[in-house]
């Protein structure tokens, strides 16, 4: 089963030609099979031998993307690619048809791209320019258009200097102003601002000038000016013009005036002196104009025609071309990088491999491939080898579209080991069902079963649209199980968005006794399915259900906990642990099946006994608990018997004492014999060193060069290993997990009494709300119910779609989490091994082909 422990691996040395390097690697990258061990981790990818080539796939890359932004810029769709096998055929065909080395494709590819990407930068370069020159013509003749409107023709006179000194024009309108002009001349300031700033430029200049200043602005028209630093949005501007007192261009004011403007980064403008000139210098800026615009529309058609040939799709294509480039390119420097986890050495790249059982045949027939289909070109070899050092084989389950979303919650936790159990096998099972005991609803329950239905059938068509629920199909089966456990736990519950369904007619019936009315039971009744809707009806229903709930909590929590250690006694076996087995697992599974495994037990046998007429002879299970601990062997109110002939108490004692047997069995003895176990080894490793080496084909390349260095590597792991594992480490290792197993006994059962709070919580919501929005309107009746439930109904469906359907399922999402994290995978879970990184061509060429979210 390879979901319920990882594949075997085989560890193998692999020896390429350097000359077919590139063929081989292009070969084994198709298989999907191989993991690539780094023969030097620590190495920077800059400093190893084909850094080169992956730095110029970078570069090209970063060309493409500038393009793709300037097709999206001039609107040019670009078809991504649906069917990656599809193109890597299609490549390795184009690459057999060319008469050169396959390599060297790339250098072609990059010579086009470079060419293209030159062209398009010029013409861009040229728009830019052209929006430019264009911007500032705009510009002028709206200076002059607005400014004739602002200023008025008594502007173009020649001013009669009198006299030069302050003059206060706050407040002043601009014919005050003209009326002064015989006595005082007056300096402008004329330019264009952008509009945002217009109101800070305003402030500094009256503060400035201390009011002796005349300003007004117009705007220029939206649509006329563009910015060509981003993406050619529109830029509101306007023109402004400052009247202000003095003479000459040395006065105070109006170098204040410029150091502004610069600030501001402000276009100024010079107005003509006379009319004559101003109408010969609209004509010239209007011909410009008119040229500009020819020149503009002219550099665009350009640029789409280089666009549409990146837009195109060519045959046997099934992407744009500027996709197909992209990936041809993500495709080599994966090729690259995989490469560069390969030693080299003269003409040789040789390194190490983990193959999964079986691909060892898949491989040779790719090697054979290589010889057949390039002939001359020398093929790479493939030989089994003993793995070195000290690290693991890496964890490589097989998942489908169902297991997946499960395993990826395990994962985010931690990879299991080599061989490990696997704890995604049991979280496909356990996990809905969990968060179907929290989210339990029939109508809740209902709603998000349809959600899971309709994402599962019609995954196809919402795949290929825009929707939303796109994104939530990658866990539409997770959603459909949720959907299923919480509708079923609903029926358990009897509980319809708060309102019980009487499908089997109850068990109870109304007793008048005098004045007071009681619910008696029919005789030799059972509800068959679920709580007795009568229940829901009653005073004491939160009471009862509270209890009910809590204890059925604890009964989960126990027996999934339970479950969790004997899938440690089972670890424990299949790696021949026999230490753990014995002194962890048999005394853990004994000591919680002696304290909560023996409380879910008289949970069982209370639910079992008829307490009708007697309620107050039942003892509470948390009393019984309690004093099991603090007063052992003495049972005030027994669950069993009575108080004089009740063997409860002894039951208690030998429980009690059997569980503090087990707490040091579990503490000392494996930190003993682990240390006389390490004494042992590590004698045998000093005296055998030089004995363990075994020479093979890879060991021959590497002698000369590599050897002192491993033989020095080998060294050092034997003796940290004795240094890392002295007796003090061990056993302060054990009392922690002692303590944590023991401890954690009780505050994990504690933590699934979420499972009871988050129930509770879901089904007083769904209360409050038809209380609310509902039980008026249908209580009122009439026509003043009618719209009163009209209303109300508007407002119960969006505050139960946002509340419960919404918050209320991601709480309780993450609260599943949290069990199945820490109170169920720590009983056996290590979380400790590293995932089986495969070398895939179609794994990242996918993952580069997906469109971006913006």
């Amino acid at each position: 089963m390879n979901f319920f422990r990882s594949q075997t691996m085989g560890y193998y040395k692999l020896i390429i030609p350097r000359e077919s390097a590139w063929n081989v690697m292009n070969e084994l990258a198709e298989l999907d099979c191989i993991h690539f061990v780094d023969y030097d981790p620590t190495l920077p990818m800059i400093n190893r031998p084909f850094a080169n080539y992956i730095k110029r796939c970078d570069d090209l890359l970063v060309k493409i993307q500038l393009i793709e932004h300037e097709m999206k810029k001039y609107q040019k769709k670009i078809t991504h690619c649906k069917d990656v096998n599809l193109l890597i055929k299609n490549f390795k065909q184009l690459i057999k048809e060319r008469s050169k080395a396959s390599h060297t494709y790339l250098d072609e590819i990059e010579n086009d791209i470079e060419k293209k990407h030159q062209q398009l930068i010029e013409q861009s370069t040229n728009m830019e320019n052209l929006h430019e020159r264009r911007n500032k013509l705009i510009e002028h003749k709206s200076v002059l258009l607005k400014g004739e409107a602002l200023l008025g023709q008594s502007f173009f006179q020649p001013a009669n200097y009198v006299a030069e000194g302050y003059v206060n024009l706050q407040g002043k309108e601009l014919d005050d102003i003209k009326v002064l002009q015989g006595s005082v001349k007056f300096n402008y300031l004329v330019g264009v601002i952008n509009k945002e700033d217009q109101i800070r430029f305003k402030r500094i200049i009256f503060r400035i000038t201390k009011g002796n200043a005349w300003m007004n602005t117009m705007d220029i028209e939206s649509d006329q000016i563009v910015d060509t630093k981003n993406d050619d949005a529109k830029i509101i501007k306007s023109v402004f013009v400052v009247v202000y007192p003095g003479g000459g261009g040395s006065n105070i004011i109006t170098n204040k005036l410029n150091k502004i403007c610069e600030s501001f980064q402000v276009a100024k403008y010079t107005f003509p002196e006379n009319n004559m000139i101003f109408q010969e210098k609209l004509r010239q800026i209007e011909t410009e104009l008119v040229e500009t615009r020819n020149l503009l529309e002219m550099t665009k058609n350009q640029v789409e025609a280089y666009l549409d040939d990146f837009q195109r799709i060519y045959q046997n294509s099934n992407c744009s071309q500027i996709e197909e480039l992209k990936l041809f390119l993500v495709k080599e420097k994966y090729l690259y990088t995989q490469l560069n986890y390969l030693r080299v050495q003269g003409s040789v790249l040789y390194g190490s491999i983990w193959l999964p059982h079986g691909a060892d045949i898949k491989v040779d027939q790719a090697l054979r491939e290589v010889q057949t289909s390039y002939e001359g070109l020398p093929t790479g070899q493939l030989q089994i080898s003993p793995p070195e050092g000290t690290r693991p084989p890496p964890t490589f389950f097989e998942t489908n579209q169902v297991t997946w979303g499960f395993q990826e919650i395990v994962n985010t936790y931690g990879m299991p080991r080599y061989k490990e159990i696997n704890p995604g096998l049991f979280t496909v099972m356990t996990f809905p069902f969990l968060f179907g005991v929290m989210f339990a609803d029939i109508g809740h329950g209902f709603c998000l079963l349809l959600l899971g239905l309709y994402l599962c059938v019609f995954n196809k068509d919402i795949k290929e649209s825009d929707s939303i629920l796109k994104h939530a199909l990658i866990v539409r089966h997770m959603l459909l199980m949720m959907g299923v456990w919480a509708f079923y736990n609903g029926w358990i519950y009897n509980d319809f968005m708060s309102v019980p369904i009487n499908l089997f007619g109850s068990c109870y019936y109304q007793d008048d006794e005098g004045d007071e009315t009681i619910w008696a039971r029919k005789e030799d009744c059972v509800y068959p399915f679920g709580i007795d809707p009568v229940w829901l009806c009653v005073p004491n229903e939160l009471t009862f259900m509270n209890s009910y709930k809590m204890k059925l909590a604890v009964i989960i929590g126990v027996i999934h906990m339970m479950f969790g250690i004997i899938l440690k006694g089972v670890n424990a076996i299949y790696f021949k642990n026999w230490v753990d087995f014995i002194f962890e697992f048999i005394p853990q599974i004994i000591f919680f099946t002696c304290t909560f495994g023996y409380m879910d037990f008289l949970i069982l046998y209370k639910w079992s006994e008829n307490w009708d007429n007697r309620t107050q002879d039942a003892p509470s299970i948390i009393t019984l608990m309690i004093n099991m601990i603090l007063s052992p062997g003495n049972v005030d109110q027994p669950l069993w018997g009575t108080k004089e002939d009740s063997s409860e108490g002894q039951v208690q004692t030998a429980m009690l004492l059997i569980a503090l047997i087990c707490v040091p069995i579990i503490l000392l003895p494996k930190p003993l014999i682990l240390n006389c176990e390490n004494k042992k080894k590590h004698a045998h490793e000093q005296s055998n060193l030089t004995d363990n080496m075994n020479k093979d084909l890879y060991q021959k390349i590497n002698e000369e060069s590599e050897g002192t260095q491993e033989n020095s590597q080998l060294q050092a792991e034997s003796s940290g290993g004795g240094h890392h594992e002295e007796f003090g480490d061990i056993f302060v290792h054990q009392v922690i997990e002692t303590i944590e197993f023991v401890l954690g006994s009780i505050s994990n059962t504690a933590s699934y009494l979420r499972l009871w709070a988050l129930s509770l919580a879901h089904g007083q919501l769904a209360e409050v709300f038809f209380q609310m929005c509902l039980n008026g309107g249908i209580s009122t009746g009439g026509f003043v119910g009618a719209i009163r439930l009209l209303i109300g109904y508007a407002i119960f469906s969006l505050v139960t779609f946002g509340v419960l359907m919404m918050m209320d399922v991601m709480e309780c999402f993450l609260h599943a989490l949290r069990l199945h994290w820490v109170e169920f995978q720590n009983k056996f879970f290590k979380a400790d091994g590293y995932a089986f990184e495969k070398c895939s061509y179609a794994k990242v060429m996918q993952d580069n082909a997906a469109p971006k979210e913006e």
